[in-house]
């Protein structure tokens, strides 16, 4: 007797683990919708992380610009050695937020992304040369990295951002615009001559 009971609870355990009660499908329905607010609220962690990545670089491009800047030399020299320290302070301060967002990209990205990083590094170097000189050629960058834009665009950049990862792309052009802006800036503030 004690053995049918077994054979039977058997079959019945068996019949009860292939069926799916409305409760399991309700903390089933509870669980996916959990991760899927879980997953919304990554996308917004990464996204405002992302933007703190390119608010630190734009805070030290805009630094360096400041520290090389030939306007330096219609200051007094007392002058120019107390916008050198704060610059300096500000930089090593801002060198002390340390935010990172990796992307997933294959090696043609990889790639992609090293070249328009130098690509820019370079403009950036030359920008703190000649700000208004470079002003033209930055914005043919950024012209190629809008899609709706109407102004003139370097092609040869432009198919190097494209090769990047689309998360990259935006990057780049938030650079793109951080420089524009602290050139813009400084354009501003320059003595005119």
């Amino acid at each position: 007797m004690g053995d049918q009971n077994l054979t039977e609870m058997t079959a019945e355990d068996k019949r009860g683990m292939f069926s799916r009660t409305e409760s399991m499908a309700q903390h089933s329905g509870r669980l996916i919708e959990m991760l899927d607010q879980i997953e919304k609220r990554v996308e917004v962690l990464r996204e405002q992380a992302s933007a703190l990545e390119l608010e630190k670089a734009s805070m030290l491009e805009a630094l360096h610009t400041l520290q090389n800047s030939k306007d330096l030399q219609y200051c007094s020299p007392g002058e120019r050695e107390e916008i050198q320290i704060t610059a300096e302070r500000l930089v090593c301060r801002c060198l002390t937020v340390d935010v990172c967002v990796n992307t997933v990209r294959n090696q043609q990205q990889e790639d992609a992304l090293h070249r328009v990083n130098t690509v820019l590094d370079e403009i950036s170097e030359k920008i703190r040369d000649d700000m208004r000189a470079n002003y033209d050629t930055l914005l043919l960058y950024y012209n190629a990295c809008c899609p709706d834009t109407t102004g003139p665009i370097d092609l040869k950049f432009q198919a190097l951002v494209i090769e990047c990862a689309a998360e990259d792309q935006k990057k780049i052009r938030k650079r793109l615009e951080s420089l524009l802006r602290t050139l813009e800036y400084a354009e501003k503030s320059m003595p005119k001559k």
